[in-house]
């Protein structure tokens, strides 16, 4: 544990970077990087390289098929003791455009912008911490390696594998993902993800000469909507939302078709797999109309097991340190954290503290982002916890 002194050390190194923290913060949300737009995405990562070639680290960045691809990135050197994986997306929630109405500014210890808070002070904020760990002449023990995507809002499907195989040889993960509410509390917990499809076929027939020849394929969906929503367990963290439904060709037809897309939401692997057992078993319960079930868990849930309350101490003791009373909390929505938390030890919701998270009330409090990096930089150098034994 790095003693008091130091850790002022370190504060005061990064309020003295504040000016610069702001000028890359700036020129990031400019960079407006939606969804399944990859040239906007690789210009941000280019723009990232940019500065991890003035800190000496060496990168790598990957083409991807739906987004801008991914960062890769570590020091010069090899690690004798292992290495530990900062995490960060790149790619926001925010249309092209959205600047116009929502620009970046300041305001006192407010900053605001699209996809400010969710999560590009939080690449920054990585990025300040290698800067400070350099400027003090610092060796953190486990190197420390950087890997940024640009698809993490529509579920990571082309960086997904290579964060599994990261994390398999990392002695832990840190998430720069946004910290949860004004409080800045950390994520311990996630929830799991599920996506589901269901598709409906009936027969059709005129609506109006010969109904009884056809077979719905809406009403059909009907009962099996309310089936789903009967597997809802709010005191047990489940829940089942169809969020989307389709079907039908006119309203003087008997529905042929119909389907829905159902999102599930669970706080265990014994729920996952129960919930997704109960919708597979789904059946037509009408003659003649046929139900097919697609998808699955696509991020299993990020749970508070030994290796992860571990590291959530050391984070908490570490907070002590610089006077900063750090809190826990869990939350519904998934990240990459959830992928890592299977394989090594993750701390989530290390990133930026502010609120209103994909809302156009977007922001971050300047001042406490600025001491949730010293924090960073203290949980860089501890020590590889895998190793110590209580």
């Amino acid at each position: 544990m790095v003693d008091q002194k130091m850790a002022k050390c370190i504060l005061t190194a990064c309020r003295e970077e504040e000016e610069w923290f702001l000028d890359l913060l700036r020129a990031l949300v400019r960079i407006e990087t939606p969804p399944h737009e990859p040239k906007r995405h690789r210009t941000l990562l280019e723009r990232l390289g940019k500065e991890l070639d003035i800190l000496n680290y060496r990168y790598s960045i990957y083409p991807a098929s739906n987004s801008g691809g991914q960062l890769l990135a570590r020091g010069p050197e090899k690690s004798p003791n292992g290495y530990q994986l900062m995490l960060g997306h790149i790619d926001t929630v925010w249309p092209a455009g959205t600047l116009v109405d929502m620009p970046f500014k300041q305001e006192d210890n407010q900053v605001c912008g699209p996809g400010i808070y969710d999560m590009k002070a939080g690449v920054v904020m990585i990025l300040t911490a290698l800067k400070v760990i350099q400027n003090l002449d610092l060796t953190p023990d486990l190197q420390p390696v950087l890997f940024i995507n640009s698809d993490e809002e529509t579920g990571s499907r082309d960086s997904k594998r290579r964060i599994r195989l990261l994390a398999k040889i990392m002695k832990r993960a840190y998430v720069l993902e946004p910290s949860l509410g004004p409080e800045g509390k950390i994520k311990t917990r996630r929830k799991g993800v599920g996506h589901f499809v269901i598709k409906v076929k009936g027969k059709s027939s005129h609506a109006g000469l010969e109904p009884e020849k056809g077979r719905s394929a809406i009403l059909e969906l009907s009962y099996l909507i309310q089936q789903l929503f009967e597997l809802n367990d709010p005191e047990n963290g489940i829940t089942v939302n169809v969020g989307r439904i389709d079907g039908g060709i006119r309203t003087n037809v008997v529905a042929p078709e119909s389907s829905a897309d159902v999102d599930v939401r669970v706080l265990t692997k014994k729920d996952a797999r129960s919930i997704e057992k109960a919708i597979r078993g789904l059946k037509s319960s009408t003659p003649g109309v046929s139900v097919n079930i697609s998808g699955g868990f696509g991020r299993e849930p990020m749970v508070q097991n030994k290796q992860n309350l571990k590291l959530w101490q050391s984070a908490r003791d570490s907070a002590a340190v610089l006077d900063i009373k750090l809190k826990q909390g869990s939350t519904g929505g998934a990240s990459d954290g959830n992928l890592t938390s299977q394989y090594t030890a993750t701390l989530d919701g290390l990133g930026a503290v502010g609120e209103g998270a994909h809302s156009p009330n977007e922001k971050i409090f300047l001042e406490e982002t600025i001491q949730r990096t010293a924090l960073f930089v203290l949980l860089l150098l501890l020590p590889d916890l895998t190793s110590q034994h209580p």
